[in-house]
């Protein structure tokens, strides 16, 4: 017998005697299941702090770190988020005017709203897509940007028709249904059509693999230069899972209750220029 295994049976045999057989057996055979399950039970499980601590990604806890994280500089960041006091006290005069649905919880938080704003103006996204609606938060966000920029359109899934009550109706805003008995489905067939995306933002179904495949299903169409975003990556390892898989480092934003994360994407490398040919 090992000197580990006698040192664990001396351990075990003093937890019986101070906190009895059935809370350690409770223990035991929890600590036998992760051993056995591994990789299962841990997707089941949602990421600590410390997970993203050592995930290697950029952490923030304001919108404007958050997107100088992302590549964009201190002056580019502070001039989009001058702009957003304006645009946050017109989405607090919509909503004293609209009769919501969901609950106020089911909107993206104060800071995620600031940088979803500062992201649809500093990337000047011909193409938006974003999963999840609710009552709509954050796509007046995202369609006020577009509005500003002049140009892009905002697409938008949900699978309730009560979706997108702040909005109601914008010329840059599609707002699809999807069937709720097959979603991903309806969504693979959908972004096939829309192609290019410039801007993707999670937001519907927080469970593992449906953040998993959404993500997936996003990436494979990305722009050079884009950014893959998602809310409440604090809900599973789906996020810090495919950003490891994809070898790219993230950026965190620590809101007041939940956590975006975003990927921002290489750009298209730049042609060479020619050198010029002597005249002759």
């Amino acid at each position: 017998m090992s000197h580990n295994t006698v040192r664990r049976a001396g351990m075990l045999r003093r937890w019986v005697r101070q906190a009895g057989v059935r809370p350690v057996a409770s223990v035991l055979s929890g600590h036998l299941a992760m051993r056995a399950l591994g990789a299962g039970i841990r997707r089941c499980t949602p990421p600590g702090i410390a997970d993203f601590t050592s995930s290697g990604g950029r952490l923030a806890t304001s919108a404007g770190a958050f997107l100088e994280s992302l590549g964009w500089q201190p002056n580019q960041v502070a001039e989009v988020l001058g702009e957003y006091q304006e645009v946050s006290e017109q989405l607090a005069a919509r909503y004293a005017e609209t009769e919501l649905h969901y609950p106020r919880t089911h909107g993206v938080e104060a800071e995620t709203s600031a940088a979803l704003y500062g992201l649809g103006r500093l990337l000047r996204p011909e193409s938006v897509v974003e999963t999840g609606v609710a009552d709509g938060r954050s796509s007046w966000l995202l369609l006020s940007a577009l509005e500003r920029n002049g140009a892009g359109v905002l697409h938008s899934f949900d699978i309730s028709d009560s979706a997108g009550r702040l909005v109601a109706q914008h010329p840059r805003w599609r707002l699809e249904v999807l069937s709720a008995t097959s979603p991903e489905t309806s969504l693979r067939r959908s972004l096939a059509r829309i192609g290019r995306i410039d801007l993707f933002f999670h937001d519907s179904d927080h469970m593992y693999l449906p953040q998993l495949f959404e993500y997936g299903q996003a990436w494979s169409r990305m722009a050079p230069g884009g950014v893959l975003a998602s809310d409440d990556v604090n809900c599973s390892r789906a996020f810090l899972d495919f950003c490891g898989a994809k070898g790219q480092r993230p950026a965190f934003l620590f809101d007041s209750r939940k956590i975006t994360g975003a990927v921002r994407l290489a750009a298209a490398p730049q042609p060479r220029a020619e050198k010029p040919q002597p005249v002759g």
